[in-house]
């Protein structure tokens, strides 16, 4: 995506934007069930109906996120822990090297290669040799800090900076988030119990369908 004329810059910035806030939205619901505040707050009239994505399954999504803000936290809580957490197997396994490994375990290559993008740009993973690096809800926010990183460019003048980000976000995407991500969110909306948490899903998966349109094309 060029930063080309004025009126393009705004098109971007305003998308990147709009990116950010997906990617930390939903990277939050991925990473720890929901708190009251945030039931909260995603019950009130206006958040959802302001999600920026139009598609049928961010559509849908942020429809059953709303109906199933009602649900008993413990409720959303133990549906969440069954899906990405166990005991035992787990019912969508939000780690990259668990879908792109030959046997399907933790810490493999691609949580290293995961770790090294996070460096580049000065991110290290919270609970680092801990916990992988390669969650889904974290590989989001890398890639929200990227859209911050764009934005930052645009801000300053600085078309290189903002086409480095741009590209980080586009290599980031192709050689990772996109490869296993879908797949990971298909196995939440296929066993998720309550509707909150197929609503995630479904809103991850047109979130994902978006930045592959928007910075990755055909």
């Amino acid at each position: 995506m060029s930063t080309g004329t004025a009126a393009q810059r705004t098109e971007l910035a305003q998308r990147l934007d709009e990116l950010a806030g997906c990617y930390t939205f939903v990277s939050r619901l991925l990473l720890a069930s929901p708190d009251p505040d945030l039931l909260a707050r995603i019950r009130q009239p206006g958040l959802m109906a302001g999600w920026p994505l139009a598609d049928a399954a961010s559509r849908e999504g942020a429809a059953l996120l709303v109906r199933g803000a009602d649900a008993e936290v413990l409720v959303l809580a133990r549906d969440h822990q069954a899906l990405f957490i166990g005991p035992g197997p787990l019912l969508a396994p939000p780690y990259e090297s668990v879908h792109r490994s030959r046997d399907r375990l933790l810490f493999e290559e691609a949580t290293f290669e995961v770790r090294a993008a996070y460096r580049a740009y000065g991110r290290v993973a919270p609970a680092l040799n801990k916990e992988p690096d390669d969650h889904l809800g974290l590989e989001l926010d890398f890639l929200a800090h990227l859209c911050v990183r764009a934005l930052d460019g645009l801000d300053a003048g600085d078309e290189d900076a903002t086409d480095a980000a741009l590209a980080a976000q586009q290599s980031f995407l192709t050689e990772h988030t996109l490869l296993w991500g879908p797949e990971c969110l298909r196995l939440v909306r296929d066993h998720a119990t309550t509707d909150f948490y197929q609503g995630v899903g479904l809103l991850g998966t047109g979130l994902l369908a978006h930045a592959r349109d928007v910075l990755v094309g055909d």
